[in-house]
């Protein structure tokens, strides 16, 4: 898992390696990276075009890509 920094924002994961890193934005603006594991990405079915996923204490979130995952380069 994420380690929690003194920020409050959820920092980068221990092992890199387990994990898929997403930058997010929109409009050519760039918020962050989320890192999401290759369990659960792997999970997702190859058709998706979205991913929604919940933090504790921030809310839900829904990431929407252009092409379904099955076509994305990871």
């Amino acid at each position: 898992m994420a380690a929690e920094v003194p920020s409050g924002r959820v920092g980068k994961p221990e092992n890199p390696d387990d994990y898929l890193a997403i930058e997010v934005g929109e409009w050519g603006r760039r918020y962050g990276t989320i890192y999401v594991p290759w369990e659960m990405w792997k999970s997702l079915r190859p058709v998706s075009q979205e991913f929604i996923f919940y933090l504790q204490d921030y809310g839900r979130f829904r990431l929407e890509f252009e092409a379904p995952i099955g076509h994305l380069p990871v």
